[in-house]
């Protein structure tokens, strides 16, 4: 079973032991700073990444140098995760954070890093 699986299956969940206590959801947006973008070898670097929506089930980070992170967020509407990561090589990586909402399905946000 894969990670996303598992989220969506806890949200699933959730929801049902929730009862009638509904609130309209959000819309589904997403967004992730840095706070540089041009960081130096080894630097490590915080990815802010900001959601809402109706059921954010987690975040999944992919770095673009083969190595990711991820972060239940449980059915929230809302949320802000902070990652952490060092670059171990020089060059233009594309950080890409994907949200999964149980309710809206997936969305992603991206930011190009420069490592000097």
């Amino acid at each position: 079973m894969t990670l996303r699986t598992i989220l969506g299956l806890v949200a699933v969940v959730a929801a049902l032991a929730c009862g009638d206590n509904h609130l309209d959801p959000l819309p589904f947006q997403v967004s992730v700073g840095a706070n540089s973008t041009s960081p130096a070898l080894g630097d490590t670097v915080r990815f802010t990444v900001t959601a809402q929506g109706g059921d954010l089930v987690g975040v999944e980070t992919d770095y673009g140098d083969g190595s990711g992170d991820a972060f239940s967020t449980g059915g929230a509407r809302t949320a802000r995760v902070l990652f952490r990561h060092a670059y171990s090589a020089r060059g233009t990586f594309t950080m890409r954070a994907t949200v999964t909402d149980a309710l809206a399905g997936l969305k992603d946000a991206t930011i190009d890093i420069h490592v000097q």
